[in-house]
Parts: C-alpha cells; sequence; structure tokens
C-alpha cells in the first residue's frame, strides 16, 4: 500500500481542471512552486492551522461536515473526488476509480467501504470565480 501512497502526490493541471494528489499533507502542497496560486490561498484558509498541515488533504476534506462554511465552499470549487476501490471479478482482484461529487464522497467517507483516495480535482473556472 505504500506505494500507492507514492503514486498520489502530485499536482497535474490541464486547460480546465487542476488534480491534486489526495495523499500529500497541506505542507507539502504549499511547499510546491507549480501549484496555482489561488489553490494555495484555499488551502490555507480552510486547512492552514498548525494541527492540520502535515494532515494529508483527503484525512482535511473527509472531516468536512455539511454544516460547516467549509462545505460550502467545497461545493461553490464544485470539487470532485477520484477514489479507487478493489474489487473481485472473475476470481481477480481489479481496480477501478470513481469521480464523485463532494455529497458522494463525505457520504463514501463516513461508510464502512474500503476504498483509496487518488485526486482531488478543481475545475479552473469555478477556482477563478471563487474569492477567499
Amino acid at each position: 500500500m505504500e506505494q500507492i501512497n507514492r503514486e498520489f502526490k502530485a499536482v497535474i493541471q490541464d486547460m480546465t481542471h487542476i488534480y491534486v494528489g489526495a495523499q500529500m499533507s497541506v505542507a507539502e502542497l504549499m511547499s510546491y512552486e507549480d501549484v496555482p496560486f489561488k489553490v494555495k490561498a484555499v488551502f490555507n484558509k480552510f486547512f492552514g492551522e498548525e494541527g492540520q498541515r502535515d494532515e494529508k488533504i483527503c484525512v482535511c476534506l473527509g472531516k468536512i461536515n455539511r454544516d460547516d462554511f467549509v462545505y460550502q465552499a467545497v461545493k461553490q470549487l464544485k470539487l470532485k473526488f477520484k477514489v479507487g476501490f478493489y474489487s473481485e471479478k472473475n476470481g481477480k482482484t481489479v481496480y477501478k476509480s470513481k469521480t464523485l461529487t463532494p455529497d458522494e464522497y463525505l457520504a463514501l467517507h463516513s461508510s464502512d467501504e474500503k476504498y483509496f483516495d487518488e485526486e482531488v480535482v478543481f475545475n479552473k473556472l469555478a477556482l477563478l470565480a471563487f474569492s477567499t
């Protein structure tokens, strides 16, 4: 499982989205030079407290409560969460990925189902319109 942890510690961009590896800590995200400033500003505002900086991004986002202001910000940013599942198919273990909305992700996070956090996906247009 440690090999998987190292694979999801990157920040990648395309024309419409920014993909942040969910296995990196908030402090690691802040240390990367190629992370857009607005992404850093969002994480610094909502997860910049001393105790949260060393936590993985997926842990910070999994603790969100639907009544919190952070939840409203996540919805406004139109964040998507890419998670992986191991399943059995024809006697073989198969790894599948799904992209979830914030509501689906929080429901999965509070369930007993086994999954693995891969990425947090930012919509660039929503990020542009967002003000912290």
